[in-house]
């Protein structure tokens, strides 16, 4: 189970460094854009939680 979290959060990870390296500035401005960035803010505060509860 903890390889399996750990594999998310790694998952996550990628995908948020992927979004951020294929998507520019300009494309972030459009509303498709900001529900992305949203979509992904909501990703990383989602692994970052689950990291902060598997620490404690």
């Amino acid at each position: 189970m903890k390889g399996f979290l750990k594999g998310m959060l790694l998952g996550a990870a990628a995908g948020a460094a992927a979004d951020m390296a294929l998507h520019t500035n300009t494309v972030k401005k459009t509303a498709a854009g900001k529900a992305m960035q949203t979509a992904t803010d909501a990703v990383d505060a989602a692994a970052a939680s689950v990291k902060e509860t598997m620490n404690r």
